[in-house]
């Protein structure tokens, strides 16, 4: 697959699945079907100029940076399209921004958490597992050849789990409506769902363990096939506070980028039928072990009292 195909695919995954503009920042390092990408920023600019002369992409809007969208496909646009300086907004612009700046702001919390770590054999054990308790919600055989299981539904977040035929397992949190707060409650009820994960997978490989062990076919490694989950590698989070105050409002979006950061701040409804809330949010792409990743980020808000968003 070449340079361009994996971008549209990488495109269609952030318009359809996030439902948000992309630009250069999403594809300097991001993963695709268990995969990891790098590119150049040079590298990033010619491939979106090629899909933008083959008429696949559109431009959205420019706030410093680019933001573009699938020819023909609408996402949201932001309240200053062509300008994030205050010198260029209006007076009801400006006094909003001042608005956002003073907005009274609950605890910092991670959501759309993901992670990966690496499980040799995992794959080519589960299509013949004897357990009965792992669900295969999919196996992609047409493409990829990914193996999909059920989400675990815990209520207030939902983890989806893919198998990969990389020997890579990623893992997603979906917590978009009840953001996981950075405090020792929220480690404990990450590490408390993330552990489902892992169990749920460790029995898979004992069952297959058990099934072969009297015939000596069985690797001693293949017993540690699943690391323990706080070492597993958080690849991307968002990271942001939501008001404490409703908001009654139309619904709006502002995307910044700054500093190779990607910055948002939105209407965000916590329940159906339940009042807006505000919420300011940066995609963060901390590529450490969970446990260090977390720690790090308590550690730090810590010490920086005032948020840095818009």
């Amino acid at each position: 697959m070449n340079s361009l195909n994996i971008f549209l695919e990488k495109i269609k995954k952030i318009i359809h699945n996030e439902q948000r503009p992309f630009c250069f920042r999403d594809f300097l390092s991001f993963e695709l079907d268990g995969k990891e990408y790098r590119y150049k920023y040079g590298t990033i600019r010619n491939n979106f100029l090629k899909l933008k002369k083959m008429d696949k992409i559109e431009l959205v809007f420019n706030a410093g940076a680019a933001f573009y969208t699938l020819k023909g496909v609408k996402v949201g646009k932001p309240i200053t399209p062509n300008h994030t300086s205050v010198d260029y907004l209006n007076h009801k612009q400006r006094t909003f921004l001042q608005f956002l700046q003073h907005l009274p702001m609950d605890k910092p919390a991670i959501h759309n958490i993901r992670l990966r770590f690496k499980s040799p054999s995992l794959w080519s054990i589960l299509p013949i597992s004897a357990d009965s308790k792992m669900p295969i919600k999919n196996i992609d055989l047409k493409n990829n050849k990914d193996i999909t299981l059920d989400e675990i539904d815990l209520k207030d977040h939902v983890i989806k789990t893919t198998v990969h035929n990389t020997d890579t397992v990623s893992v997603i949190i979906s917590c978009s409506k009840s953001p996981i707060p950075l405090d020792i409650f929220g480690l404990s009820k990450l590490t408390s769902s993330l552990t489902r994960v892992e169990e749920r997978l460790q029995r898979v490989i004992d069952s297959y363990i058990n099934f072969n062990l009297k015939s000596n076919r069985v690797s001693k490694a293949l017993k540690y096939a699943i690391p323990n989950h706080k070492s597993w590698i958080v690849i991307m989070w968002h990271f942001g506070q939501d008001s404490l105050t409703t908001y009654k409002g139309e619904k709006f979006e502002i995307t910044v980028e700054e500093a190779l950061q990607l910055f948002r701040v939105y209407s965000k409804e916590s329940e159906k039928n339940k009042p807006m809330r505000i919420r300011k949010e940066v995609q963060e792409c901390p590529d450490k072990p969970l446990e260090d990743a977390f720690l790090e980020k308590t550690e730090h808000q810590k010490d920086n009292d005032s948020t840095y968003y818009i």
